[in-house]
């Protein structure tokens, strides 16, 4: 049995794939706006915005946020028990991206679960909220919300990079592919919706659906991620440890004869 398939039918790695799986359909929130009917303009508007206090959807989508960085949390601890078990085992420790990434998700959870702790006080969107956040009558909760968003971008655009990396040897294949296709679509969008942000509101059209796709990007992730975090990797033989090829008739005669200049 290769070490692949030892890893793959780990009763610790499928409940982690499972736990991440969910905690990416509960991140992505666009299906659940939808249910709702759009409480806010998508275009205008940032998904976490569904989760200030003075919007009718807030304990709906603060529950969902709570929830999902619980998961992702509980779903790398697993992942981590799961690498000292192969360990013990005798297999190698996990490579150094697989640490960064690792650590990079359990930042982005934390963060996200500070998210729906901390929430705004209200849509960022309304001009109201605009005018309270000018006047300085916004909670503490409200203004550390910022930072703890910060945090979480910080944690999904190191673990999108991560997951890019640890897919390469797999670029052919289907897990690859998505892999380094919503790793490297998430932080990009992510960069350009949060420097529009920061001239502040409102935000031009079209910004909120670009940050949409970029949290589905990452969702994206999140369901992979338990799949390159558990995969073995390669080790990298030394140049020197490499055959050199056969000698055959043509290059026993040219080592013979003699050298030009």
């Amino acid at each position: 049995m290769t070490a692949r398939s030892t890893v793959g039918r780990c009763p610790l790695v499928v409940v982690a794939q499972a736990l991440l799986t969910l905690a990416g359909v509960l991140y992505a929130g666009v299906v659940l706006e939808a249910v709702v009917g759009w409480p806010l303009d998508p275009a205008r508007s940032y998904l976490s915005e569904l989760a200030a206090l003075d919007q009718p959807t807030s304990g709906l989508f603060r529950s969902t946020d709570l929830v999902a960085g619980i998961l992702v949390v509980t779903g790398l601890v697993l992942l981590v028990l799961a690498h000292r078990r192969r360990r013990a085992l005798g297999h190698p420790a996990a490579s150094l991206a697989q640490c960064v990434t690792a650590w990079a998700l359990v930042g982005f959870g934390v963060a996200t679960v500070a998210d729906a702790l901390l929430p705004l006080d209200c849509a960022l969107s309304l001009g109201e909220c605009a005018a309270r956040e000018d006047a300085g009558s916004v909670s503490l909760a409200h203004q550390a919300h910022t930072y703890s968003s910060v945090a979480s971008g910080v944690g999904s655009f190191v673990a999108s990079a991560g997951v890019v990396w640890l897919a390469r040897a797999r670029r052919r294949s289907l897990l690859g592919l998505s892999a380094r296709l919503a790793g490297a679509l998430g932080p990009v969008l992510g960069v350009v919706t949060g420097a529009i942000g920061l001239f502040g509101s409102p935000l031009p059209v079209g910004t909120g659906i670009v940050q949409r796709v970029q949290v589905v990007a990452f969702a994206v992730v999140l369901v992979l991620a338990a799949q390159v975090l558990a995969a073995p990797q390669r080790p990298r033989r030394p140049r020197s440890s490499r055959r050199p090829p056969p000698a055959g008739p043509a290059h026993a005669l040219a080592e013979a004869g003699p050298r030009r200049a």
